[in-house]
């Protein structure tokens, strides 16, 4: 996903390429300002991706934070994988939502099974003559009757009490609660292996009928022996993982174990990726399999606070005694820093075995 930067509306912009680490935004940061007359806020001017709306939900990202980076990061891994259809989709969720920042975006992009969209309705007198039709209006208008509806009346009174967004090919909505939707049978890992004999696509995980059929077209022994000419991982925490030194082996044991993570564990994950940064896929997979160890928390100074005198035994009497006369936002970043909480593009996240060390702030963290 590319974005581009500026500060002023005269001013030149800058490109950047997302995946992105912090380091190498940093210099593009120096160069936007040795080119630029004004000193207004670096913003987001434009994403050049096939979601004509993305721009305006993102452009509020702070450029000189290194946080906002890890999340644009996230982004760009969940974009990439979207299809066409999920593209439409996120494109009118984004619409149908109340967005207020990264967080916001993020969240309808990780979770677009939780949004329909219908082809084709456009507008208010389209809604209601698919809702007639299919016999989902309040109610059950006999065929008779069909050409005298009042159909763009009928759509707006849904539209009214359900939400959504039109686009200009259809009509994205959340789904009822009752409603359910098959998800998409797509590999958690593909690997490309090549040798002499040619090239095969491994989905992963793989059976050991799998591997012993890809052993067979590459004509080896050993898959070990096999050339990985390339890496297909379908989660936004993909570029977290190191993928210059892969083995079948290792990628099979770790996507067998991301299968059968649940969508929360799937972001304490990306969260415990992004802090412990594993040297191989190995590594993470040893991680994958010890995931009760972490937790997401809140990234409130003062939720934290209130949480940890709960759990010191503290009730809802106490906490309001105390409220006016304590200085809850200094007291959770004393309990946040005891219990090594780290801020992540997936949200905060602890150890509870050991908790992670202070972090120590990082040169450059924040350009200003």
């Amino acid at each position: 996903m590319d974005i581009f930067i500026s500060r002023g509306e005269r001013d030149p912009e800058i490109r950047i390429r997302f995946p992105a680490e912090p380091d190498s935004v940093w210099p593009m940061l120096a160069e936007l300002d040795e080119h630029c007359a004004s000193n207004d806020p670096v913003r987001i001017v434009g994403a050049f991706y096939p979601i004509p709306n993305l721009t305006q939900y993102i452009s509020g990202a702070d450029m000189e934070q290194e946080a906002d980076i890890r999340k644009l990061n996230a982004l760009a891994g969940l974009v990439d994988t979207m299809g066409a259809e999920e593209r439409r989709i996120f494109s009118g969720a984004l619409d149908a939502e109340s967005v207020n920042g990264l967080d916001d975006v993020l969240g309808i992009a990780s979770s677009l099974d939780r949004y329909e969209f219908i082809e084709g309705l456009t507008s208010d007198k389209d809604l209601g003559g698919w809702l007639v039709e299919h016999g989902k209006a309040e109610v059950d208008f006999p065929k008779e009757v069909w050409p005298y509806l009042d159909y763009a009346g009928i759509g707006a009174a849904y539209y009214a009490s359900h939400g959504g967004a039109y686009t200009p090919i259809g009509y994205v909505k959340r789904r009822e609660a009752a409603q359910t939707q098959k998800e998409t049978d797509r590999p958690a890992f593909a690997l490309t292996l090549a040798s002499p004999a040619g090239a095969v696509l491994l989905d992963l995980p793989a059976s050991d009928d799998a591997l012993e059929q890809a052993k067979r077209m590459l004509r080896l022994e050993d898959l070990d022996s096999a050339t990985i000419q390339g890496v297909e991982i379908g989660y936004p925490w993909a570029h977290l993982l190191p993928t210059d030194a892969v083995t079948v082996e290792d990628a099979n044991v770790l996507a067998e174990c991301v299968q059968g993570l649940a969508k929360e564990e799937l972001r304490v994950f990306g969260a415990v990726l992004e802090v412990e940064e594993p040297r191989s896929f190995h590594e993470a997979g040893t991680i994958a399999m010890d995931l009760t160890d972490y937790e997401l928390t809140t990234s409130s100074e003062r939720e934290y606070a209130i949480a940890a005198l709960g759990y010191a035994g503290a009730g809802d009497e106490v906490v309001e005694m105390l409220d006016g006369f304590t200085d809850f936002e200094a007291l959770g970043r004393s309990e946040m820093e005891a219990d090594g909480v780290r801020e992540t593009s997936f949200g905060s996240v602890r150890r509870l075995s050991a908790p992670w060390p202070c972090q120590e702030p990082e040169m450059g963290q924040t350009m200003g």
